[in-house]
């Protein structure tokens, strides 16, 4: 074998050339620079961090609009938070309500793939407490929206995972949008059955959240049972095993169908008309308080509103 000597020429190669020995790798990895030995620190370096951690980021971010969730759980930046439930339990209504009052505080976009932007609206005017708005009120209503919340219209095209990122971006760099929504995780052009595309898809939202600073709630189906007296848990979330794993927050929004046949039938069982009409459960919380539990509400089916009280 030739190789180029130092006057330009070749000449043939030795053994010695092409043979890497233990002499030239010993010492290789104490001289190569590659800057990660910065990244090793000692507890110390993290004083002023724990400190706020317990001072600050424990009851950091925003309140859900009732009293009592407020010692449980905040709406952080940098996170990713699943709404699932039963279809037809209202975990999409839930969240609008919740999102109709963080909005004041929060530049926000909802991006609903199962309603249009007016029924998404219509459904927030009437959450206002007014069960049948006139024309005057409606203008009022959106007028105060302005600037506050942003509605993703796709005008009838398809959607996918890639535009649903874009959006994502488009609203936080140049709208300033710091809450989004998007509804749901099944009409994101992901095939049901592509589990590693639904993996990846939360991934990416879950880095997006973090460096953007904001936060993203995720609406999810249940997987269909048998019975639907009790609330589905973080298991039953449709598609890939690995969503709850990724995300940082998971709620469960039930309606209480085995309360609405009692009411139906007389509501004579106390115990069961004692029960709330819709229940959320908080079934993880990775950060703040990290706690588990659940909330119950009262609901007024004329203006869809919940309430601490029933």
């Amino acid at each position: 074998m030739l190789k180029l000597n130092k006057g330009g020429n070749m000449v043939a190669q030795t053994l010695e050339d092409i043979i890497v020995t233990n002499k030239e790798i010993d010492g290789y990895m104490e001289t190569r620079n590659t800057g990660e030995h910065l990244k090793i620190k000692t507890p110390k370096d993290y004083v002023d961090d724990v400190k706020s951690y317990f001072n600050d980021d424990l009851t950091s971010g925003l309140a859900l609009p009732f009293n009592t969730t407020h010692s449980d759980f905040r709406v952080r930046e940098g996170e990713v938070t699943l709404v699932t439930g039963y279809s037809g339990h209202g975990k999409s209504a839930w969240l609008n309500y919740v999102m109709l009052h963080l909005l004041q505080q929060q530049n926000s976009m909802i991006a609903s793939f199962e309603m249009l932007p007016k029924q998404t609206l219509g459904r927030m005017c009437k959450q206002t407490g007014e069960a049948v708005p006139n024309d005057d009120y409606v203008d009022d209503f959106l007028n105060k929206l302005q600037k506050r919340l942003y509605m993703y219209d796709t005008e009838g095209e398809t959607t996918t995972a890639k535009k649903v990122q874009e959006v994502v971006y488009y609203c936080a760099e140049k709208l300033n949008v710091k809450l989004m929504v998007i509804d749901s995780l099944m009409k994101c052009g992901i095939p049901s059955e592509d589990y590693a595309g639904q993996k990846k898809f939360v991934d990416d939202l879950c880095v997006s959240a973090r460096d953007l600073g904001i936060h993203i709630f995720l609406v999810a189906h249940s997987r269909k049972t048998s019975s639907e007296d009790e609330g589905s848990s973080k298991f039953d979330v449709s598609g890939s095993s690995d969503i709850t794993n990724l995300v940082d927050n998971v709620v469960s929004v039930h309606r209480n169908k085995k309360r609405e046949r009692e009411l139906a039938e007389g509501g004579l069982d106390e115990k069961i008309m004692n029960s709330p009409p819709c229940s959320v459960y908080l079934l993880k919380q990775r950060h703040g308080q990290g706690v588990e539990t659940k909330w119950g509400f009262g609901y007024v089916p004329s203006t869809l509103e919940y309430t601490e009280r029933w």
